[in-house]
């Protein structure tokens, strides 16, 4: 069964169990059960992030474990532990999917840091690989780790030249990549961020090299662009499409989210779709074609909000600071849906921020899990 096609079947499913047909409105997510421990992640995985539901439910996710410096200056750690892919499968039993290879380094920073990542129409898997915390000197890129047969098979780079790789989706031939900062941002001035759109087919003879942005040229695959508070330094973040093929993209500093439409295969100038004062934050988002909603992963909150296509805001779940042995969210910063479930990944990656619920990095490293409607 194909990709799309699982997805549909799942739809089909959960619609039957609830006895409504596609013209009914979404789930109310009162009385929601407290979140659960779904993985318990071991100190190889000290800094989950971004993840994509395959074929069959298994879950993709990224450990670029940028908590090994802050864990080794406490006396927690002893030493570093190289960045990973794991698989969650159906069951929920964690495996290692992909070590990175020597090669698969960057040649200047000499680490790999995974972030969102996404199964391309070819059936590889395409990752963020983030090096803005070693050097923000367009050192990012998007790497595509082969798979074959199931397994992972080697990685290569397809796109270089980003300062904050960050989300990635596919639409058809095309993947989109959050860009968190297009410059460095100036105390006092907005921050400047946007999306970033590749064809498949242009990296066949070799990697895209973007362009570095200014204000007077942008790089043609640039898409949109956000000016946010610059509170954080951190803009667009996650991306998703809905079922009509509009794009949405949150923005991590401000808790907003943005709707790019299109027409004609050009993308439209971005739209404020969704603001609320109870979402602080929007790192990763995942559009539910069953329950009608973008699920965001709320990090600043210790939050997960769910928008409703109307652009209205519903808080799923929030609570205070934890160290999340119970499955309570202890900084989200993603989110999926694997049939019912609801799947957060807890980042759990403290930094000096008077926004930030989260104010410690501790032990439990966990996923958890809230059950829908």
């Amino acid at each position: 069964m194909t990709r799309s096609a699982w997805r549909m079947a799942t739809v089909a499913l959960v619609l039957g169990a609830w006895g409504v047909s596609c013209k009914g409105g979404p789930p109310s997510f009162e009385r929601m059960a407290a979140p659960k421990v779904m993985v318990t992640l071991p100190d190889e995985c000290n800094t989950p992030d971004g993840c994509t539901v395959m074929d069959g439910g298994d879950i993709i996710l990224s450990c670029p474990n940028f908590n090994n410096g802050a864990l080794k200056k406490a006396g927690v750690f002893q030493k570093d532990y190289p960045a990973r892919m794991v698989r969650i499968d159906r069951d929920n039993k964690l495996s290692t999917w992909y070590e990175f290879a020597k090669a698969d380094l960057h040649p200047d920073t000499g680490t790999v840091g995974p972030m969102g990542c996404d199964i391309g129409p070819d059936g590889h898997l395409y990752v963020a690989d983030n090096h803005v915390f070693e050097n923000p000197n367009h050192k990012s890129r998007l790497l595509r780790i082969r798979v074959q047969n199931g397994r992972a098979a080697g990685c290569d780079v397809v796109v270089d030249g980003f300062i904050v790789s960050n989300a990635v989706t596919w639409r058809g031939d095309t993947v989109y990549v959050s860009e968190t900062f297009l410059t460095p941002g100036e105390k006092g001035k907005p921050l400047i961020s946007g999306v970033y759109a590749i064809k498949m087919d242009e990296w066949k003879n070799g990697p895209v090299k973007l362009q570095p942005w200014t204000p007077e040229k942008a790089d043609p695959h640039l898409i949109a662009v956000y000016k946010t508070s610059n509170r954080v330094g951190f803009g667009a973040d996650g991306l998703t499409f809905d079922d009509e093929g509009n794009l949405y993209c949150g923005i991590f500093e401000d808790g907003i989210v943005y709707r790019t439409r299109f027409s004609g295969g050009k993308a439209l100038p971005p739209e404020e779709f969704a603001r609320d004062s109870k979402m602080a934050c929007c790192d990763g988002i995942f559009w539910s074609s069953a329950d009608k909603v973008i699920f965001v992963a709320d990090m600043l909150n210790n939050a997960v909000q769910a928008v409703d296509l109307g652009g209205k805001v519903t808080t799923v779940w929030k609570n205070g600071d934890t160290d999340g042995a119970d499955g309570s969210l202890d900084q989200p910063c993603e989110v999926a849906v694997r049939g019912r479930d609801l799947v957060v990944i807890n980042m759990d990656m403290w930094w000096e921020c008077q926004w930030l619920v989260n104010k410690k990095i501790d032990r439990p490293w966990n996923v958890s899990v809230l059950r829908l409607p």
